[in-house]
């Protein structure tokens, strides 16, 4: 990235597979497999890749609140979609 021009930042990684990112719930069950990731409060279920990416843009977001600058809260573009500090998400359209 630092080779490129693009800003890094470090967030720790721990327990992002197990949280979901839907509700915040964190079990070890919510793992049924390498690849699945399905809450057992919520029942939310996605791949589970995807699911801790959108708990490590979370925790980025939530560790700095404002943009370098001041004023504006930051937000992370995903290609599929928006994630805002407050854990919202918004789908990317096509």
């Amino acid at each position: 990235a630092k080779a490129e021009g693009i800003e890094a930042t470090q967030v720790d990684p721990a327990y992002t597979s197990k949280r979901c990112s839907k509700c915040g719930t964190t079990l070890d069950e919510n793992r049924p497999s390498q690849a699945k990731f399905c809450c057992q409060k919520c029942g939310y279920e996605v791949n589970a890749d995807y699911n801790a990416a959108k708990n490590i843009g979370f925790r980025l977001l939530r560790a700095g609140q404002k943009s370098p600058h001041g004023g504006a809260t930051r937000h992370l573009a995903l290609k599929s979609g928006t994630l805002n500090v407050n854990g919202g998400y918004s789908p990317a359209t096509q």
